[in-house]
């Protein structure tokens, strides 16, 4: 396979965590690059254009995901999805936020399936290979888990993020009254989207994944430590959002996924200090802002909700580990 995509994960996870717009994507689609200074001009059908062309490549073989022109048109298209870092916004004008609302929920969901379909594919093919003694061939596997990762932990991020601003706008809607209100409705149900069925096949793929025996293909402690750890920043990612935990079936499907993580993978003490941060965060400080960087106010019911399922993850917690 030719122009395959040279990915570190230090490195890429640096610069996401840092602030996503700083990750660098020389080998996307031109016409998604050209966007990039002007986002008026990122249409369905641009997009389509190019998403098109992935999701085949992908869907015949999920190791095309590591492709330097895939890979780096589905970050281009994720930097359009996403907000920047707490720590990078202080330092960002209005201006530079201009890409954040302009990737359509349909596209971003497109994204996902892609994402996930690939890493379902690719968890199966190395059912079958992780036992053997070739080298190259389970570090090949070990980079193409890496890449799916770290675009399956962006694209939740973005989703969640996407599913916060809907929410958010809901409240503004229904506080200005009757007059406008049937214009309003059809206007917010053209960017309505429900992705909690996308969510919890993520999830169940996650789980199928950590299931692997990954010791094999990663030689290392550390290196085990962050794929997992993208897999784990994604379930929390969900676990705040107060939509995902009033669903039994995606709290379960969250509840299993780091159940596995911490059995077969070592990942109790980074889930404790999670779920010990998260539980504090709902049960001592109602009006401030979540982790998600949004501030809202938790009702009664949310919150015993909250507390009920951090009380219940950190029990298998402390069994498990």
């Amino acid at each position: 396979m030719t122009g395959v995509v040279d990915f570190d994960i230090n490195q890429g996870l640096k610069q996401y965590l840092s602030d996503p717009a700083s990750v660098a994507t020389p080998e996307a689609d031109p016409a998604l690059v050209d966007c990039e200074n002007d986002s008026e001009s990122l249409t369905a059908g641009l997009i389509n254009s190019v998403l098109n062309p992935i999701v085949d490549s992908v869907a015949e073989s999920p190791e095309n995901i590591a492709k330097s022109s895939n890979f780096d048109s589905l970050q281009l298209l994720l930097k359009c999805a996403s907000t920047a870092s707490p720590s990078a916004a202080a330092h960002i004008s209005d201006n530079e936020h201009r890409l954040s609302p302009f990737l359509p929920p349909a596209a971003l969901s497109r994204v996902l399936d892609t994402v996930v379909s690939g890493l379902s594919t690719q968890a199966e093919i190395i059912y079958g290979d992780v036992d053997t003694e070739e080298a190259e061939v389970l570090q090949h596997h070990k980079q193409l888990l890496e890449i799916y990762g770290f675009l399956l932990q962006w694209t939740i991020s973005a989703v969640e993020a996407k599913a916060a601003e809907k929410s958010a706008s809901v409240p503004v809607a229904t506080a200005r009254g009757k007059g406008g209100k049937g214009s309003k409705a059809k206007a917010s149900s053209k960017d309505a989207w429900d992705f909690s069925s996308q969510i919890q096949n993520a999830l169940d793929v996650m789980s199928k994944t950590l299931k692997l025996k990954l010791v094999k293909l990663f030689q290392t402690t550390s290196e085990r430590d962050t794929f997992v750890g993208l897999l784990t920043r994604a379930v929390y990612l969900v676990l705040e959002s107060e939509a995902r935990v009033k669903s039994t079936a995606i709290r379960m499907h969250c509840f299993k996924t780091l159940c596995i993580a911490i059995k077969h993978h070592g990942h109790a003490y980074g889930e404790l200090s999670a779920l010990l941060h998260g539980y504090i965060l709902t049960c001592c400080l109602q009006e401030h802002k979540r982790p998600s960087f949004k501030t809202f106010r938790i009702s009664n019911t949310s919150q015993s909700q909250w507390r009920n399922s951090y009380t219940s993850l950190l029990s298998s917690t402390i069994i498990l580990s």
